[in-house]
């Protein structure tokens, strides 16, 4: 299975039920963190790259964060670090690791429908190769 991650309160619950999920089966956990912003404004090449810096470093605390978190239930987890679009890369990870299931949190930030789902999570499950769990 593949778990979105970013450490958000949501990305927590999703990674606690994968964790639960896998348990009992000893499944492949593969957990994503995925680095998605650039400055809003227009920056020179110097600031764009000092961002994506700290923007990776982020993904690997995360990583580390969600590593642990397993380890202490038992379950060994591979985390990949991944650039783009959130949703267009958990489908590509889904993809390439022929996953059976993805594990997202829930939020809410934009539209109608999205403020019910989370714009993230709805869009991965219209575009996902497997089932998809969204944990609230």
């Amino acid at each position: 299975m593949v778990v979105a991650f970013d450490d958000s309160p949501g990305a927590r619950r999703a990674l606690e039920r994968a964790v639960e999920l896998a348990h009992p089966e000893d499944a492949e956990v593969i957990v994503v963190a995925v680095e998605a912003h650039l400055p809003h404004y227009g920056a020179t090449v110097g600031e764009v790259t000092e961002e994506l810096e700290v923007e990776e470093r982020d993904c690997h605390r995360w990583l580390a964060a969600a590593e642990a978190y397993a380890a202490e239930h038992g379950i060994t987890v591979a985390g990949e670090v991944r650039a783009g679009h959130p949703a267009q890369e958990l489908v590509r990870a889904a993809e390439e690791h022929e996953a059976d299931l993805i594990v997202v949190g829930h939020s809410g930030h934009s539209s109608v429908w999205g403020r019910f789902l989370g714009a993230t999570a709805e869009k991965i499950s219209r575009h996902a190769p497997c089932s998809v769990l969204i944990v609230r």
